[in-house]
């Protein structure tokens, strides 16, 4: 049962247009990339993004990818340190909204999932938690590392089996996403390295599931694919300079001709309609991978506005953005009993990930 999600955003609240201004000084030094720019902005789908470096803040005094006077190429090392900090600050952030928002208690915890792939650091995320909020130290812990955007639904298909080993009783469980993308700037001037800057940002996001209270959603299902001959369409290698990643210009057309395809033969094998959907939370992941969406399952444009509405907001802030998008449709929109709820996101690979839910 889905109770409640709680999210927390980095200080630094960044334009696009501004964004775009200080993309083009570290990478825009040809007319050419400069236009690029300019076009994977404008067709982002996205007026502001959090994160948590400073540089494009006017006022701010110790920034990480600029000395004031040349900019920075920061190594790996110092961009997991930036990485650890933070994590722990907006975990620690979401984490005390959504138990104090519903009564709860870090002892009430019986389950931890702790989900990223921008960083890490061991002990990790898990440790830090169950510290801080005094979490039982015989908390059952699952760790959910680099398996992109599709993480956070790939911890609610953990959810599930977990409950459902419980025979009926009740589990406790947190669902923790943080993404901090904004540490792995990389500022060749490659068409995915243009995309991936015009459009990742970062956010944490925390998800409440328990049989103990009145649930908004019930998580009934979930589903994976993984589509073959992809291994470039998406990913990340480890630099010495931060993380890299691979963005394939041939996802929309993937997803038009593949994935919807087949996300619509896994409802139907439900006995249901993709038209019988009532909320659709899909990935924002830019502009082009909605409308992909939007075309491929026929989807009315009145059911995109959850996932539009945060790519707006806040930009793709990887495995997070789709418990932004559920939060957005638990608080904002009617869920009657019955009402069919589904999630989708991407990973790399290319990968699908699938949530079913029905409203309790």
């Amino acid at each position: 049962m889905l109770i409640d999600i709680q999210t927390a955003s980095p200080p630094y609240k960044v334009p696009q247009g501004l964004a775009k201004e200080e993309l083009k000084k570290r990478m825009g030094e040809k007319p050419a990339v400069s236009r690029m720019i300019d076009m994977a902005a404008h067709y982002s789908g996205i007026d502001y993004r959090y994160v948590v470096v400073p540089d494009t803040d006017p006022e701010a005094k110790d920034k990480f990818y600029t000395d004031g006077i040349s900019f920075l190429r920061p190594d790996t090392n110092s961009r997991m340190a930036l990485y650890e900090t933070w994590s722990r600050q907006l975990t620690k952030e979401a984490v005390g909204k959504v138990l104090s928002a519903n009564n709860y208690e870090g002892k009430d915890i019986e389950r931890l999932i702790t989900i990223s792939c921008t960083g890490f650091f061991a002990p990790g995320l898990d440790y830090h938690l169950i510290n801080e909020f005094r979490i039982p130290a015989s908390v059952k812990r699952t760790n959910i590392g680099f398996m992109g955007c599709a993480a956070s639904l790939i911890g609610v298909n953990t959810v599930l089996e977990a409950m459902n080993s419980t025979n009926g009783n009740n589990l406790n469980t947190l669902l923790v996403s943080v993404e901090l993308c904004s540490l792995h700037l990389q500022t060749e001037p490659t068409r995915d390295n243009i995309l991936a800057n015009t459009v990742f940002a970062d956010g944490c996001g925390v998800a409440l599931f328990s049989r103990n209270k009145p649930a908004k959603l019930v998580p009934v299902s979930t589903d994976s694919v993984l589509f073959e001959n992809t291994a470039g369409a998406m990913g990340w290698k480890i630099g010495n300079f931060g993380f890299e990643m691979m963005l394939s210009s041939d996802i929309p057309k993937m997803i038009i001709e593949s994935a919807a395809p087949k996300l619509i033969e896994i409802l139907n094998a439900k006995n249901i309609l993709s038209d019988k959907i009532k909320y659709w939370a899909l990935h924002p992941g830019g502009r082009a991978i909605l409308d992909a969406l939007q075309k491929g399952l026929k989807i009315d444009e009145d059911k995109m506005e959850p996932s539009r509405k945060v790519l707006k907001n806040f930009g793709n802030m990887s495995s997070a953005s789709i418990l932004f998008v559920l939060k957005e449709i638990m608080d904002n929109y009617k869920i009657d009993k019955g009402d069919y709820c589904c999630a989708v996101a991407f990973g790399p690979g290319l990968t699908m990930e699938v949530a079913l839910f029905k409203g309790a």
